[in-house]
């Protein structure tokens, strides 16, 4: 094997190597989309029905950077609510804060309290320099995080709007039906190209085109 083969070689390796990456990166992020779209349809067809309280995983966004660089700002955290909604210190939780509006905080547990068999915490994101300044009830906690996806955050803010979800759902559609047509017009095409090729005149076409090159031979 000379050296230019050798090359082609390991080329040939590397692009099918590249090829491999790249495949399995599309379908990650297609898995995440279809799963982020059943959880946004599940949601709101249980928040009509007000029975929010059956979802025990959810995905939240982080929009700050407070448990930097632990979690970063565009991540998604998925998180878990146990039925006993009770929790241990370094366990980091998101929970429904009262004292912001009722915004969605996700923090690390600092201290856990107890009375008669109720739970509370004392949180703090592990990028700010005090704890809350709120006691949260077990009530409040939304559930543990127990895995997180970087920077997935853009895709679910973009498929949680309607023009996202539409074009989630209806550009891989059109895809799929351009692709189709495309297929069946190949399709006709080819048939009527073999046709062409097996009737009568381009049968006896061929026949001739073989004598003529046959005689040629001959007579060189």
């Amino acid at each position: 094997m000379n050296n230019f083969e050798r090359t082609d070689s390991v080329k040939d390796i590397i692009q099918k190597i590249l090829k491999i990456i790249s495949s399995a990166i599309f379908a990650f992020l297609v898995l995440l989309i279809v799963i982020i779209i059943v959880y946004i349809v599940r949601v709101n067809f249980l928040a009509g029905s007000n029975r929010l309280g059956e979802v025990r995983t959810n995905f939240y966004t982080i929009l700050t950077q407070s448990m930097y660089p632990t979690i970063k700002a565009g991540d998604i955290v998925i998180t878990y609510k146990k039925d006993e909604n009770k929790y241990n210190v370094g366990d980091v939780i998101t929970f429904v804060s009262s004292n912001n509006g009722g915004i969605t905080i996700t923090h690390r547990i600092k201290e856990v309290y107890e009375i008669n068999g109720d739970y509370s915490y004392k949180t703090k994101g592990d990028n700010n320099n005090t704890s809350d300044n709120e006691i949260i009830k077990s009530q409040s906690v939304l559930g543990k995080v127990v895995f997180k996806i970087p920077k997935a955050g853009y895709i679910q803010q973009f498929l949680s709007n309607k023009f996202g979800f539409i074009v989630a759902i209806v550009i891989p559609a059109l895809a799929i039906i351009i692709s189709d047509i495309v297929k069946l017009f190949g399709s006709i095409g080819g048939k009527k190209y073999n046709k062409y090729l097996n009737n009568d005149r381009a049968v006896n076409a061929k026949k001739r085109l073989k004598e003529v090159i046959s005689d040629d031979e001959i007579k060189k």
